[in-house]
């Protein structure tokens, strides 16, 4: 009977040592998520506020009137032509949304109607710098978030927009980032909080529907921001850490599948069983009755 709780109290402490490690090795785990989660949206905001802000300038020193304005819109472009290393297009908008210049040429038509655009909605409503929902661009209908200012007469009144470009399977920003990887399988996922993924670090997919089965995915829409397990709708567990960025509603997600995260968990445990099994045997090879202390 000694033996028998003797034996009980060695796996006890076996057990429990082993959670022990376990759950720190899990926080472990968490933070590194977390770190990167918090990296990669600190330099993504870094990167936005820099374009938003550079657009924003450049808008401002464009106040002249609006005949002016239309009539030089080609001119003006292309002084601005070094902004092609921050964007993928450079465009002007008058002040009914129609296309009045672009840089690089795309071929799209002077005069195209732009104004039922989300970004120029917003612009034109709102009279402030914008980063725009993701959209199917004229370029093929290639996924695209466009980063645009107001431009104003001397007068204070609209006279039309200039923005900025960035198409997300383009080499500026947002591809960047979903090229990013830790570890062996862990990746970054960028999305808004209305619910579009901008780009998928694992599929490599741009703008899709978000999976909304995903409760931490369904809270970050939200504002969430936190480290949890959770499944990644394909039954595996990962641990996903969300960041919400400050310059758009967007939110940054670093996912890290468990079984690489706690892969140093099976192999701790899995010493620990040997280690006890051995010493078992050993002992019952010198005749000794308790195993499992040492």
């Amino acid at each position: 009977m000694v033996v028998v709780v003797i034996l009980v109290v060695a796996l006890t402490v076996m057990l429990v040592g082993g959670l022990l490690s376990q759950r720190e090795l899990e926080q472990q785990a968490e933070v590194q998520v977390e770190s990167i989660a918090a990296l990669v949206s600190y330099e993504l905001d870094d990167k936005l506020s820099m374009r938003l802000n550079i657009v924003s300038h450049v808008a401002e020193n464009l106040t002249m009137t609006e005949r002016v304005f239309r009539d030089r819109t080609g001119l003006l472009l292309a002084r601005q032509t070094e902004l092609l290393h921050l964007f993928d297009g450079l465009f002007i908008l008058d002040a009914e949304g129609l296309l009045q210049a672009e840089a690089p040429r795309f071929g799209l038509p002077k005069g195209l109607d732009l104004s039922t655009r989300e970004y120029f909605d917003r612009i034109s409503t709102l009279m402030t710098p914008i980063i725009s929902e993701p959209y199917a661009s004229s370029y093929d209908g290639k996924p695209a978030v466009m980063i645009g200012a107001p431009v104003f007469n001397h007068d204070q009144r609209f006279i039309g927009m200039i923005g900025g470009v960035m198409l997300l399977e383009g080499e500026h920003i947002l591809k960047k980032f979903g090229n990013i990887r830790f570890a062996e399988t862990g990746y970054i996922r960028i999305a808004t909080r209305s619910g579009t993924t901008l780009v998928n670090g694992r599929t490599g997919q741009f703008m899709v529907p978000l999976r909304s089965e995903n409760p931490i995915l369904i809270q970050a829409m939200d504002g969430f921001e936190g480290t949890a397990k959770t499944d990644d709708g394909d039954g595996d567990v990962i641990i996903m850490s969300v960041r919400q960025l400050d310059q758009a509603p967007w939110f940054v997600t670093a996912v890290w599948p468990a079984e690489e995260a706690f892969a140093p968990i099976g192999r701790m445990v899995s010493i620990r069983e040997k280690r006890f099994m051995a010493g078992c045997a050993w002992r019952r090879l010198t005749g000794k009755m308790v195993c499992g202390l040492t």
